[in-house]
């Protein structure tokens, strides 16, 4: 492994804040991959799986993976926003800035434009990227996939990954600042969402671990002479083809449904009731079938929250086709 401080930032506190990068690269070189997760301090899925790959692809290189080789680069980027990793925040306090909407970021700008920079300019010149988060605070994600641009090799590339769903997500202004939104400038990229924030989930990391290798297989960056890389069909959908379950009351949220589950037309999603007769103050009921993407995990709402996001299965597109 090359394990590399590609940026050190001194702090009036102590120890400096260090953006590590570590790397792995094979004989031919062909294809380029870089991975980042940690762009907020609160998913920390994202983070492990990073190690789970670091340690791997530590053992490729000593020869401890029967039939694994090291072909292309792989670059890791494990943790971004330090200080908000730091805080166990989603984002660093002292400035409260989304490091994702910081992009390309500027050298000479705050702290968090500072590493957006360098994450960028340490990344832009790959093939593939995958960023890893989780859902945003409240709220629990199915692993599913996300992409602004769903052309036919980001789909080769996403179906590689394992997770059965990707959508397509509206291109608006503010993602123009996001790392995504600036990779697909240079690389066929998507973002991997699974699980809720402040949580590591260890056996969901199990299971996007091996598509994340597999992923390593299908573009290439890693190889294996008796071992083929898996195509999984993908349902995708585009955008505005999703139904967004919003509340109309505040109060307890409580789900009658499992996240990840198949829903049917007319199928309970769930109750609010009220705080403190326990009186039902709102019954939610699918409009359409399809597949729960995002379940609120936290229970307390206000009126016109987000509770849970369905993938219209009449509006979903296979790939490749039946």
């Amino acid at each position: 492994t090359v394990k590399e401080t590609i940026l050190s930032i001194s702090s009036p506190f102590g120890p400096s804040i260090d953006l590590l990068k570590f790397s792995w690269e094979g004989n031919s070189r062909n294809e380029t991959i870089s991975i980042v997760s940690g762009l907020h301090g609160n998913q920390l899925n994202g983070i492990y799986l990073c190690s789970r790959l670091t340690h791997f692809l530590d053992s490729v290189e000593a020869g401890k993976e029967p039939n694994y080789y090291l072909n292309g680069l792989i670059n890791i980027i494990p943790a971004v926003n330090i200080p908000a990793i730091q805080e166990g925040n989603s984002l660093w306090s002292f400035n409260d800035l989304d490091a994702n909407l910081t992009f390309p970021g500027n050298k000479y700008g705050e702290i968090s434009e500072r590493i957006a920079a360098t994450v960028y300019q340490h990344t832009k010149n790959s093939q593939f990227g995958i960023i890893l988060k989780s859902a945003n605070s409240h709220y629990d994600d199915a692993p599913h996939l996300s992409c602004l641009n769903l052309d036919r090799l980001t789909k080769d590339f996403a179906s590689s990954l394992g997770p059965k769903n990707l959508r397509g997500t509206k291109n608006s202004t503010i993602l123009h600042l996001s790392l995504h939104k600036q990779w697909l400038e240079e690389m066929s990229a998507v973002v991997l969402s699974a699980g809720k924030p402040n949580h590591l989930d260890q056996s969901l990391c199990e299971t996007l671990f091996s598509g994340l290798v597999n992923s390593l297989l299908w573009t290439g960056v890693l190889g294996n002479d008796l071992k083929k890389p898996t195509k999984y069909q993908l349902q995708f959908t585009k955008e505005n083809n999703e139904e967004f379950i919003v509340s109309h009351s505040g109060g307890f949220f409580l789900p009658a449904v499992k996240l990840g589950a198949e829903i049917e037309t007319g199928q309970k999603i769930g109750d609010i009731v009220d705080l403190y007769s326990g009186i039902v103050l709102e019954s939610f009921l699918s409009q359409s079938s399809g597949h729960l993407i995002t379940l609120r995990d936290y229970p307390i709402v206000y009126e016109k929250e987000l509770l849970a996001i369905l993938l219209n299965k009449s509006k979903l597109s296979f790939w490749p086709f039946k």
